[in-house]
């Protein structure tokens, strides 16, 4: 025989702590939680927003948590979608609070910075370069076409819209016209300023895009930019590189410590038969347009 479940008594309600904005059956709206809400909202959002508009964001606040034990008090809390989704985002949560902390570098000091400037001096000059490039997704591939460019240097351009996966500059032989420091990713920059005399070619650079061959068609040189004008562009520098190397060197070493291996003849079966996604499962804004 089914047990029947009573009803709460009306006068058993919990006691709220602070100041009430807000009360509905079952609970209430304090002022303090109101003004962590609102914290959530952009400054500009909550300027903007006048007596009108923070009712109502306090009404669908208030119908929010209604739904959400509407759904609880119907099971749907028991779902294990809900409950993947629950456990993803705890996951991205504590691992981005993780790689925060990795990213918590000591600012560099004045000496560290004058030490790099005094190492790159050329990379703080206003001197100014016109290359072309050919940019392809394997190292295999540069390699052959470097060397075809080692043995008919003429050739470049046709190569370059033949071959180079930069649709952009490929149009146009590879040409990428004048740029100075600080215009292109660290690794093409340096290999690109390195080349002194127009026809130069560089050794295959690897870059975060692919792998590129560049040729050096014009150089302009420029004047030193003191240390006192690039002094917080280095100091910034510095630290996003410590960053970085603490960073990779943190995952390197989980990977090893984990004994990670991967079958990539598995791994490729895998990825040729995912089905298609089902539909996720809908959820409620927490200052969304219910009740609009």
């Amino acid at each position: 025989m089914a047990t029947a479940v009573a009803e709460p008594a009306a006068a058993e309600e919990e006691e709220v702590v602070g100041e009430v904005v807000a009360r509905y059956e079952g609970g209430a709206l304090t002022a303090e939680e109101l003004t962590v809400e609102l914290q959530r909202l952009p400054r500009r959002s909550r300027q903007l927003m006048n007596g009108e508009g923070r009712a109502r964001f306090v009404e669908n606040h208030v119908l929010n948590e209604l739904l959400f034990e509407e759904g609880k008090r119907r099971g749907l809390a028991d779902d294990p979608e809900i409950a993947r989704q629950i456990a993803d985002m705890e996951k991205r949560l504590v691992v981005q609070k993780l790689v925060r902390e990795l990213q918590d570098a000591p600012t560099p000091t004045d000496e560290e910075v004058a030490d790099y400037y005094e190492k790159n001096r050329d990379r703080y000059s206003t001197t100014t370069i016109r290359a072309r490039h050919i940019l392809v997704r394997d190292e295999k591939t540069a390699k052959e076409i470097h060397d075809k460019l080692v043995a008919d240097p003429k050739s470049f351009e046709a190569l370059a819209k033949e071959s180079s996966v930069d649709t952009a500059s490929a149009r146009k032989g590879g040409d990428l016209g004048f740029f100075g420091h600080g215009r292109m990713v660290p690794e093409f920059e340096e290999a690109a300023f390195v080349l002194k005399k127009p026809g130069d070619l560089s050794d295959v650079v690897k870059t975060q895009y692919g792998f590129h061959v560049i040729r050096l068609e014009e150089r302009r040189e420029g004047e030193q930019k003191p240390i006192d004008q690039v002094r917080e562009q280095i100091r910034a520098t510095l630290r996003h590189q410590t960053i970085q190397d603490r960073t990779q060197d943190y995952y390197e070493d989980l990977k090893k410590r984990a004994n990670l291996q991967i079958d990539e003849v598995k791994l490729e079966e895998v990825a040729k038969n995912v089905p298609e996604p089902s539909p996720g499962v809908g959820v409620v804004p927490v200052h969304g347009g219910a009740g609009h």
